[in-house]
C-alpha cells in the first residue's frame, strides 16, 4: 500500500493515482506500528510462510501474545482449538474465538516461550521467541487446507457462480485511522480492511457507507482499493456482495487548518473490531479520543508521531478525534474580505440613493464602475478561498501575495473612480 509523500498536499483529482516509487506510509516504517493492509487485487503470499514467525506488536498490552490459527488461509479460521503456550513457569491454553484466535495476557517479560496447536492431525509450532519488555507479540499458526495443499485452493466454483447470503461485515485488526502534516491542512487517511468471515459471499442488510466529517475536502480513493468502492463529494460507498475475507479500501482527504483545535467526527456504518491510530506530531500537539485507551510518541526519520489504540467499537457509533495545538492560520485574510465586502455594499448603497437624478452618461459610467468593482471583489474572494483550501501553487508561494496586491490596487482605484462619479453628481 502506498500514500502521498509527508506533508504534501492532496491531488484534486477525484482518485489518487500513485506510483509505486512514492513515499510509502510513514506509519509501516515503524517496527512499533507494523500496519499490514495489503491490496486486494494484489496477490495474496502464502499463509503458510508467515507461520510460526513471531512479530512483535507494541500496539498490543504489554505481556500479551495472540495466535491466530488458521487452514490453508486467514479466510479459514480454525474455531473452538486449543493452543498450548510452553515456557516459563508452567504451561499455558487458551481456545480460539470466532476470528481463529487464541490469547494470552500477563506473560512476564523476559520469558522464553512458543505455541503450539494440532489442527486436524497436523501439529503446529511457532518458533520460541523471548517475550518483549512492552507491548505484545502476535503470531500466526497456519495448517494445509482440507485438499491438503500447502495454501489455499482455488475455489471449485468462481465466486460469482456462489449466490451470496444475508450476512454483516466488520472492520477487521488491520483497520488504521492516519492523520499527516499538509501545508495547508492535515491530510488524513482511512485504512479499511472490510472482513467477511463466513466461507460464502455476504451481502449487508444495508449499503456500506462512510459519511466523512464536514469539513473534508478533496477525498478520494487511493491506487489499490476495491473497485467496489466509490466515492461521491463526502460518500464513501462500498458495494457488496463481499467475498470470504478482506475486501480492502484506502481513503485520503484534507481536513483544512482552522483554529489551534480541531475535531474530527466519523460515523461507523460497521463495527470496528479495534481501533488504531497513529498521528504525525507537530510542536506541542497532542491527540485524544473517547475511544482510545492509550497512547505513545515515538520516533521516525526525524519526525514524531503518536500511535494510540483502543478496545472495539460498534456499529453506528461515532469516532471522535480531538487534535489541540495544531497549526493554524491568521484570520486577517478573512477580516479583510468582509471588511472590502461591507465597504463595497456601503458603497453601492451610496450610489444608489444619490445617483438617481445623474445624467444617463454618468449612470452609465457607474454602472460600469460597479460591474468591474463586483468582478474584482468575486476574484479577491476566489483567491482567498483557494488560498484557505490549498489550491496555491506551492512552486510558485509569492504568486498569491503578488495577485492580491494588484486586486485590491484595483479596487482602489475603482472605489476612487466611484468617488469622483459621486462627486460629479454632486456638481450637477
Amino acid at each position: 500500500m502506498w500514500l502521498p509523500p509527508l506533508g504534501g498536499r492532496l491531488p484534486p483529482a477525484p482518485i489518487f493515482r500513485l506510483k509505486a516509487e512514492a513515499t510509502r506510509l510513514t506509519c509501516a516504517t515503524l517496527a512499533a506500528i507494523v500496519l499490514v493492509a495489503s491490496s486486494a487485487a494484489a496477490q495474496m503470499p502464502d499463509a503458510r510462510q508467515m507461520s510460526g514467525i513471531p512479530r512483535p506488536d507494541p500496539q498490543l498490552a504489554t505481556g500479551t501474545v495472540t495466535v491466530r490459527v488458521a487452514r490453508g488461509s486467514f479466510a479459514n479460521p480454525v474455531v473452538s482449538l486449543t493452543v498450548d503456550l510452553t515456557g516459563g513457569s508452567s504451561p499455558r491454553q487458551a481456545t480460539t474465538s470466532a476470528e481463529g484466535r487464541a490469547e494470552f495476557t500477563g506473560i512476564a517479560p523476559g520469558t522464553r516461550i512458543k505455541a503450539s496447536a494440532v489442527v486436524a492431525g497436523e501439529r503446529l509450532e511457532s518458533q520460541e521467541f523471548t517475550m518483549p519488555a512492552s507491548g505484545g507479540v502476535r503470531l500466526a499458526l497456519v495448517a494445509a487446507d482440507p485438499s491438503g495443499q500447502p495454501s489455499a485452493a482455488a475455489p471449485a466454483a468462481p465466486p460469482s457462480s456462489v449466490p451470496a447470503q444475508p450476512g454483516e461485515v466488520v472492520l477487521g485488526e488491520d483497520s488504521r485511522f492516519v492523520f499527516e502534516m499538509g501545508e495547508d491542512g492535515l491530510n488524513v487517511f482511512y485504512v479499511l480492511q472490510l472482513r467477511n468471515g463466513a466461507s460464502a459471499p455476504v451481502q449487508p442488510g444495508k449499503a456500506v457507507v462512510f459519511e466523512l466529517p464536514a469539513n473534508a475536502r478533496g477525498a478520494g480513493l487511493l491506487e489499490g482499493s476495491s473497485p467496489q468502492a466509490k466515492v461521491s463529494g463526502r460518500r464513501v460507498e462500498i458495494a457488496g456482495p463481499f467475498q470470504p475475507g478482506d475486501t480492502i479500501v484506502q481513503v485520503g482527504y484534507t481536513f483544512p487548518f482552522g483554529n489551534a483545535n480541531l475535531t474530527i467526527e466519523q460515523p461507523l456504518p460497521v463495527s470496528l473490531t479495534h481501533l488504531a491510530v497513529v498521528a504525525e506530531k507537530a510542536g506541542e500537539m497532542q491527540l485524544s479520543s473517547p475511544q482510545m485507551r492509550e497512547q505513545q510518541t515515538m520516533p521516525a526519520n526525524g519526525k514524531l508521531y503518536i500511535a494510540g489504540r483502543g478496545g472495539p467499537v460498534d456499529a453506528n457509533q461515532t469516532l471522535t478525534f480531538h487534535l489541540a495545538g495544531m497549526p493554524h492560520h491568521s484570520t486577517w485574510p478573512r477580516d479583510v474580505a468582509l471588511g472590502l465586502a461591507f465597504l463595497i455594499l456601503a458603497g453601492g448603497a451610496w450610489s444608489t440613493v444619490r445617483g438617481g437624478n445623474k445624467r444617463s452618461a454618468v449612470a452609465d459610467r457607474r454602472r460600469e464602475l460597479e460591474t468591474r468593482r463586483d468582478g474584482l471583489f468575486d476574484e479577491l474572494t476566489a483567491l482567498e478561498g483557494g488560498q484557505r483550501q490549498g489550491l496555491v501553487d506551492p512552486e510558485d508561494p509569492e504568486q498569491f501575495a503578488v495577485r492580491r496586491r494588484e486586486l485590491v490596487a484595483a479596487l482602489e482605484q475603482v472605489y476612487a473612480a466611484l468617488d469622483d462619479e459621486v462627486a460629479v453628481s454632486r456638481a450637477s
